[in-house]
């Protein structure tokens, strides 16, 4: 990625309440990924430098793809849309929400909190609920070297004021513990397994540690690119026979691309678990379609923030959320921002 460096920051003030933007799905180190030139990054911080005061700027999940590449070629390819980030001068702070293909950033931090508890004799495992909140990450460590922006993290979801209703926020990978069709392709089947035969209800500590070993097997599979080859072509025999057998009401591909009123559902199912079962909206990303809607017989808005890979389905891309007094979707073009969808909260 080359390209000469744009400033967009210079110094951070404070800024008044502003509004929160959602941008999710960049797979920095997959070949689809598309914020890998400066010139579009450049042209996103244009747009977010003018929306006014951003108070949080989160990152929901798959930011890197760690299950193709392993950090460092990964962050090598993520470094000029992070040091971009970190020099917006309206932009408060930054919240970075892993999801699944870059999990592995969040259990270094956890690694790295237990090891720090054990120096210090306490012997104690911490849980996933509540969610875990970390004040460093090392998108620090590439943002501009000027840059007082703050790059927090959560995991796996954080809870928001926004209108006087909270909104909750993550990637949805966990939402695939849900999903009752093609259970063998999903990512958290083995989560499945394990607690069916431990023949209890499922809380999101459980659904978390069982999917712990699959998570873990995938990060280690770039250090053998033969490996993410395989998975490569095993993934597209998979989206292709099932695009033949998929049922009338499964549009899309079983791993990902879902419309929204298909995950409805799995949310009305995970939300519970995440010890808010009546927000004012639910916000994800995950599935790579960008969409808004509501809960079937609820207040509840959901909003999906897309991806910024490419695809060859014709599913939108290049999105992102902003949330103030209601949801809105945006959609950056060849030439300008287009306003796809919005939402009261």
């Amino acid at each position: 990625m080359t390209g000469k460096m744009v400033k967009f920051r210079s110094k951070k003030k404070e800024l008044p309440p502003g509004r929160i933007v959602v941008i999710s799905d960049t797979h920095f180190g997959d070949s689809a990924q598309l914020l890998n030139t400066s010139p579009l990054v450049d042209r996103l911080m244009e747009v977010l430098s003018s929306r006014g005061p951003i108070s949080e700027l989160i990152l929901l999940g798959d930011i890197l793809d760690l299950w193709v590449k392993t950090r460092v070629p990964a962050f090598r390819d993520a470094r000029y849309f992070i040091e971009s980030i970190s020099r917006l001068e309206n932009v408060s702070k930054v919240l970075y929400i892993p999801g699944n293909h870059d999990h592995q950033m969040f259990m270094n931090a956890f690694r790295l909190e237990v090891d720090i508890n054990i120096m210090q004799g306490d012997l104690s495992i911490p849980r996933f609920m509540p969610a875990r909140q970390y004040d460093e990450t090392l998108l620090s460590g590439v943002a501009d070297p000027g840059s007082k922006t703050e790059f927090q993290m959560a995991y796996p979801f954080a809870v928001r004021e926004v209108n006087g209703k909270d909104v909750v926020f993550t990637h949805g990978h966990h939402l695939d513990f849900f999903d009752p069709h093609f259970g063998f392709a999903r990512t958290f089947w083995l989560s499945k397994r394990v607690i069916r035969k431990r023949r209890k209800t499922a809380t999101l500590h459980d659904i978390e540690m069982a999917n712990l070993p699959f998570c873990g097997a995938m990060s280690m599979a770039p250090w053998v690119p033969e490996i993410v080859e395989g998975g490569i072509r095993y993934y597209r025999i998979i989206n292709f026979f099932a695009k033949i057998l998929r049922s009338r009401t499964m549009r899309h591909s079983i791993l990902r691309d879902t419309l929204i009123k298909e995950n409805y559902d799995e949310i009305a199912g995970l939300l519970p678990l995440i010890g808010h079962p009546h927000p004012g909206c639910f916000v994800f990303g995950h599935t790579h379609r960008p969409g808004m809607g509501r809960l079937p017989d609820t207040h509840i808005a959901v909003a999906n923030s897309g991806s910024w890979v490419s695809n060859d389905e014709g599913i939108p891309t290049m999105t992102w959320l902003e949330l103030e007094h209601d949801v809105k979707m945006y959609r950056l073009t060849d030439d300008d921002v287009e306003l796809m969808y919005s939402e009261g909260i």
